[in-house]
């Protein structure tokens, strides 16, 4: 898909944008990165922008991200609106559509190779996924095909897409489906018995815990999938191969998971988890040991309001973090030092 703009004032939107950007730019460098307080740390981390138009911040409670890495753009869903919005580099609107009702109720969104946007339908089994051109409209239609018959019931409320195929979230019966591009069935995972065996480890005689769920869903670059279940305070990596890996532990201090939500991983394996109650990101390298977290429930700005989804830019080490209350999406610059070492090394090598 070709990604151009529709402008009804070219040049007037131009010149706006180069304004907005220079502001953006002037803002970004006025902001010191800075050491996280937390314990444990190994990360600097400062705030950048929250993403907005050119009346300033746009609200959303919530709301679903992606990062086009070929164009450099981050694209939301607001659930409330059904409305999908696309922003530059800088964090500043550069289209949207779906508010006027012109597309489908939308759960998730995901980008594609050549970015392309995908739409995971509210009505799944009608709708399927949508693909649309840049105004919005609706170009094909993707629906599962040759699933086998004990995964017939399958029902996504999650999506993400790499690598020309899609990995799709049943979050209720706590299954996941790897398909091609064209839906046909490649791989199930089912991890419901899995994760009810660690329910009745923790607690035997379910006084306490009487559900399980799952909340954030992601996908690493080798085709790992990561997700959180908030009730088990509980984070997991489920290999190509099918073994699950648990991280994290329950509690309140640095480290520690209260509400976990969303989850990313970047390039170099360093997982980011979103915790609502405490409004931090935590941070693990790839053996699930505590780097840092960065966050903290206020007011201001830069601070969090109970965070939600997550999507990591690789090339800028940045992290777009969605919130609650209509506070929208922040971004933030992350430097890790561990992740600094392994560039030392790559560029060494060179």
């Amino acid at each position: 898909m070709k990604k151009t703009y529709a402008c009804k004032s070219l040049h007037s939107i131009l010149t706006l944008t180069i304004l907005a950007i220079g502001l953006f730019f002037s803002q970004g460098l006025a902001i010191e990165v800075q050491k996280s307080e937390r314990a444990g740390a190994k990360l600097q981390v400062g705030f950048l922008y929250m993403l907005a138009n050119f009346s300033g911040p746009i609200p959303s409670q919530w709301a679903r991200i992606d990062y086009d890495q070929q164009h450099n753009e981050i694209i939301t869903l607001n659930p409330s609106s059904n409305e999908v919005q696309i922003f530059n580099r800088e964090g500043m609107e550069v289209y949207a559509f779906g508010a006027n009702g012109e597309i489908p109720r939308l759960r998730d969104i995901a980008v594609g190779d050549d970015g392309s946007i995908y739409g995971l339908s509210m009505n799944f089994i009608e709708n399927g996924i949508q693909m649309f051109n840049y105004r919005g409209e609706p170009e094909s239609s993707v629906f599962l095909k040759e699933v086998p018959e004990e995964w017939k019931n399958f029902y996504a409320d999650r999506m993400e897409y790499q690598d020309d195929k899609f990995y799709l979230m049943d979050s209720k019966a706590m299954q996941f489906a790897v398909v091609s591009s064209d839906g046909t069935f490649i791989q199930m995972h089912d991890v419901n018995e899995r994760l009810w065996a660690i329910v009745e480890e923790k607690d035997p005689e379910k006084k306490k815990m009487t559900e399980v769920d799952i909340s954030g869903f992601n996908i690493d670059n080798r085709g790992n999938i990561y997700f959180t279940s908030p009730l088990i305070s509980s984070a997991f990596r489920l290999n190509l191969d099918g073994t699950m890996i648990p991280f994290g532990r329950s509690g309140s201090g640095p480290g520690k998971f209260g509400v976990v939500s969303g989850i990313a991983a970047d390039e170099l394996g360093n997982i980011y988890v979103a915790d609502r109650l405490r409004s931090v990101v935590l941070i693990f390298d790839p053996n699930f040991i505590f780097q840092g977290e960065f966050g903290y429930r206020g007011g201001r700005e830069e601070d969090m309001l109970v965070p939600d989804d997550l999507v990591v830019d690789q090339q800028g080490e940045r992290i777009f973090v969605s919130q609650a209350a209509n506070k929208g999406v922040g971004a933030y610059r992350v430097l890790l030092t561990t992740r600094e070492r392994v560039v030392n090394t790559k560029q060494l090598k060179k």
